[in-house]
């Protein structure tokens, strides 16, 4: 196992390289199973230790160490996108090519949660379906401006279908 931390960010969180990697271990759940495996050993003594009611802030962890929800699948994201309308590309075809590399990246740096990724997922699918509903697949966005932009966030209001069918920007507030 190797842990990167980064000593800039432990300081001004207050936190010590040892601290900061028993929070590492608890927040990937092994910490109790590798000390239970030396409860054999001549290193712990007592059985009982005190990390057996430890809860941890997940999402100040996941903060500290930039980490996100394994169950994050981007492909489900980009994969909800077509990939050209006509002749217009709009996003890569392929999990190889390195632009869908590259827009992985943007978007995992943006989308840290499970709840905010099945959003943006179905943000996406409602608002291509809302362009296809409206015969206006010609004028969706190219998979690179979707990313720089998070638009996923702005298309939110067309999962919600208390819109009744109405245009998205007429509703009054």
């Amino acid at each position: 196992m190797q842990i990167t931390l980064n000593l800039s960010t432990l300081k001004k969180k207050l936190l010590s390289p040892d601290q900061a990697i028993v929070l590492y271990l608890l927040y990937y759940e092994n910490f109790l199973e590798l000390r239970n495996s030396l409860e054999d050993s001549d290193y712990i003594l007592s059985k009982d230790g005190k990390f057996t009611q430890t809860i941890i802030s997940k999402k100040h962890v996941e903060q500290l160490f930039q980490l996100r929800n394994a169950n994050i699948n981007f492909w489900e994201f980009y994969n909800s996108y077509p990939i050209r309308i006509g002749s217009r590309v709009l996003r890569a075809s392929g999990e190889t090519a390195q632009v869908s590399e590259k827009h992985k990246k943007k978007y995992l740096a943006k989308v840290k949660t499970i709840e905010a990724h099945q959003t943006a997922v179905a943000s996406i699918q409602a608002f291509v379906s809302y362009q296809k509903r409206a015969n206006k697949l010609n004028y969706l966005p190219n998979m690179e401006t979707v990313m720089n932009n998070a638009m996923w966030e702005q298309w939110e209001v067309f999962i919600n279908e208390s819109n009744n069918g109405e245009e998205w920007n007429t509703q009054v507030i």
